[in-house]
């Protein structure tokens, strides 16, 4: 009986150090390749980007004027783009800092989850308005309310409204903290 038991243990044995050498592999695979995938640099075409870039923006994205709304849209989220990567950036380097305390590396981990949600939030709502015809849509996601920009020529009381419950379903708001903003 006990040769079957120390036979038994002598698999088990095999097993773990398989299974630990394979984490330490895969382990090592994904650290290789996040240094690679790090090297990559995604650099815009200057020549396409350099004519939509006007001057210094005010904060307020409302107060943004341009001649082409489209130049509008792509100018925002670009601008967003930038940001959040600063953003993310900087939370990633909280999480990643072992001389960072628990507590802060927590809510570093809370701020990035809220900026995925919110991300989310935007890619929904900028996606089901252009589904329903509107040219471009961009969404601004705030505390205590939100806002979305909507490019049309023309919008109706209906539409409004319709936009409005709709974003306030994605969004978590009530209606009343919705703002629809019509930009030609």
């Amino acid at each position: 009986m006990e040769g079957g038991s120390l036979a038994h243990m002598e698999k088990k044995k095999y097993w773990l150090i398989g299974i630990i050498l394979g984490l330490i592999f895969i382990y090592l695979l994904v650290s290789i390749l996040e240094k690679e995938m790090s090297l990559i640099e995604v650099a815009p075409d200057e020549s396409i980007i350099q004519p939509l870039l006007a001057e210094e923006l005010p904060d307020d994205p409302t107060r943004w004027k341009y001649d082409d709304a489209h130049a509008f849209f792509v100018e925002y989220r670009l601008e967003r783009d930038r940001v959040r990567g600063q953003e993310l950036e900087m939370l990633n380097d909280i999480i990643n800092n072992t001389h960072a305390g628990a507590e802060t590396r927590r809510e570093a981990e809370i701020q990035v989850l809220k900026l995925v949600e919110l991300m989310e939030k935007e890619l929904i709502i900028e996606n089901m308005l252009k589904a329903q015809g509107y040219k471009d849509a961009i969404f601004f996601g705030g505390r205590d309310g939100v806002t979305v920009m909507v490019h049309t020529e023309h919008l109706t009381e209906e539409e409004f409204w319709r936009i409005a419950d709709m974003v306030a379903a994605v969004a978590g708001f009530s209606r009343e903290k919705v703002q629809v903003i019509q930009q030609r």
